[in-house]
């Protein structure tokens, strides 16, 4: 497949064997994910319900009789592009997409797939196609068996701008590799509904709804407004992304897709971790995060984040995994020290630009530091042990029970250390009393004495959990980004040199546990999670080390830094979702693998390109 991204007359491209797909979101929650054969369920058309908080699918795929030969990506819409000189294109507003075709003489067929996301629940499925005036309706019934006796749900989608087409009604098996190696269902029945006419060109308006008039009412206003809703978004798009470093628009536009606002009972406006399934705002996710949106100046949205989690830190000091929160969620241990540090950037931000009184009043700072000392003595009462924060297995970013990965993690106390020391600073430019001036120096004491082996050089990763404490993880890598105070930069490299010969991976990674572990998996094993967090490579992680091996000596650790900035590039432009920032890549060989639009990868790599790039602040 070759694969095109063009935007502002720049080009980049690359002829790949790769499983690769293009993926559009609205912000609204909604996506499409086409490519010439769909390697995941997770992939067509899916609206997102903010009622029941879940994703619905209902396009499988649209294809038509000629060989796909280019996906392109013109970061405003997506072309498919087939040897005999058809071009499709795809765009998303609303509940509806919007889809063109020309330069083709034939029928378009269209596949149905009407499903929440996770439901694998085959029985009971009903198609209804007919046409109403200039529209092709689609009734689609959910009975809870195949008696068809008890209706489950009903939905709707509206077809706005075919004149003839032909129902095919056949059910046909297909297979996703990608889903295949995950171990997750990988065969599932869809339904061929039917074929569309097509004339030379074709301007189709697809829109989905509870209730049928709905339907309708979307597909005809998207459909008869099309043209300008195509060039306001095309305007945006070259507004808000027309860097000159191409990859830096790419990353910026991955996690603006990322980047929504849900209309629930009040509207919630933030980051999703990733889709196509982390389509929830996850605390530690989203305050990773923003730091790319600082540099995007986006400053109301940051402190809109920023107090939203402020106002949903619990009374043990720790804030919900996620927002909604549901029943049952583990705790994140580490999401509360994030908050914190990036309160610390946006002053940071705001100081350098000038802006401080602009963004924050005097008030508001005193509540950050009223919050802060709240939080500070609540860790230390609930969730201290031996003088260290502790954490159950699961609560760190390292959440799944194979990582066994309870006690005292190394990047959990630099998050400590840094809300202190914050608290601190603050104290400082408000001209109040330092509470935990001592306490800053006594914890940084006591996690030298206990994580620091200053014969060997080593910076154990955990204490006083199940695994050996010298397990090298690069979680020290996250530690020197939160808190570089801890060590002095001789100390510093000889630990980043020692992780770095049990972890490091030709092609640009670091891998999640050192590769002579016993827990080591060199391929992503999927959804048994056993090489989640012992092997896989995670490309926020990598690019994290990327930035604490240019802050701590850029020249001695180049080669590891350029490595890691080209495989977070490959991996971004022609790899799973072309455009977008996978989650992570087995160790063995650099792929995207994990959720494959996910928003702390593409953040990150915002984050490092602007630390390679100082003078574009």
């Amino acid at each position: 497949m070759h694969i095109i991204h063009s935007f502002n007359q720049k080009v980049v491209d690359e002829h790949t064997s790769r499983e690769t797909g293009f993926f559009i979101t609205n912000k609204k929650g909604n996506y499409v994910s086409l490519g010439k054969e769909n390697f995941s369920h997770t992939q067509g058309l899916f609206f997102f319900d903010c009622e029941d908080w879940n994703l619905f699918k209902t396009i499988e795929d649209i294809r038509i009789d000629q060989e796909m030969s280019v996906i392109q990506n013109n970061l405003f819409n997506v072309q498919r592009k087939y040897r005999d000189g058809a071009e499709e294109k795809f765009n998303l507003f609303n509940d509806s997409m919007i889809y063109s075709i020309k330069n083709y003489n034939g029928k378009i067929k269209l596949e149905l797939d009407f499903r929440p996301m996770f439901d694998f629940d085959d029985k009971g499925r009903i198609y209804t196609i007919t046409q109403e005036d200039d529209f092709i309706i689609i009734k689609y019934e959910k009975y809870i068996d195949d008696s068809l006796s008890v209706l489950d749900k009903t939905r709707f989608m509206a077809i706005k701008g075919a004149k003839n087409f032909n129902i095919i009604n056949e059910w046909i098996k297909k297979q996703y590799t990608y889903d295949a190696r995950r171990k997750s269902k990988s065969e599932f029945y869809i339904y061929n509904a039917l074929s569309i006419k097509v004339n030379k060109h074709l301007n189709l308006a697809f829109s989905f709804a509870k209730d049928k008039e709905t339907a309708k009412v979307h597909a005809e206003k998207i459909f008869e407004n099309r043209e300008y809703l195509l060039n306001s978004y095309k305007s945006y798009v070259t507004h808000s992304f027309s860097n000159k470093d191409f990859p830096l628009s790419i990353a910026k536009k991955s996690l603006d897709d990322l980047l929504m606002s849900v209309d629930r009972k009040e509207r919630s406006v933030g980051i999703f971790a990733g889709l196509p399934w982390f389509y929830q705002f996850w605390a530690r996710d989203e305050l990773i995060s923003i730091k790319a949106l600082l540099h995007q100046h986006k400053y109301y949205l940051v402190k809109s984040i920023l107090f939203k989690y402020m106002h949903n830190i619990f009374a043990d000091g720790f804030l919900p995994s996620r927002l909604p929160l549901n029943k049952g969620d583990v705790k994140s241990v580490d999401a509360i020290g994030w908050l914190f540090v990036r309160l610390k950037d946006y002053m940071d931000f705001l100081v350098l630009k000038k802006l401080l009184n602009e963004y924050l009043s005097v008030s508001e700072i005193i509540t950050i530091k009223r919050t802060l000392e709240k939080t500070i003595q609540a860790l230390a009462h609930w969730h201290a042990k031996e003088g260290f924060i502790m954490n159950n297995e699961q609560e760190t970013w390292m959440d799944t029970a194979a990582a066994q990965r309870g006690g005292a993690g190394i990047e959990v106390q630099a998050l400590f250390l840094a809300m202190i020391k914050l608290h601190n600073y603050i104290a400082g430019i408000t001209r109040s009393k330092q509470l935990f001036k001592i306490l800053e120096k006594d914890v940084k004491e006591n996690v030298r004495r206990i994580f620091f082996n200053p014969q060997t050089g080593m910076l154990y990763d955990n204490v006083y959990g199940r695994l050996p404490k010298e397990t090298p993880r690069p979680n020290m890598f996250l530690a020197y980004y939160i808190y570089p105070e801890l060590l002095s930069k001789k100390e510093w490299k000889k630990a980043f040199d020692i992780v770095l010969n049990d972890l490091w991976l030709d092609w640009g990674g670091l891998s999640s546990i050192g590769h002579k572990s016993p827990l080591f998996k060199s391929e992503y094993t999927g959804t048994d999670d056993l090489s989640y967090h012992n092997g896989d490579s995670w490309y926020y992680v990598n690019n994290f080390a990327a930035i604490a091996m240019h802050r701590l000596d850029s020249n001695y650790y180049s080669k590891q830094i350029k490595r890691i900035l080209k495989a977070s590039e490959e991996e971004m432009l022609f790899s799973g979702f072309i455009g977008c920032c996978a989650e992570l890549s087995s160790a063995k060989h650099m792929k995207s693998e994990g959720c494959l639009s996910q928003a702390w990868s593409a953040a990150t790599f915002i984050e490092l390109w602007h630390e390679l790039h100082p003078q574009t602040q």
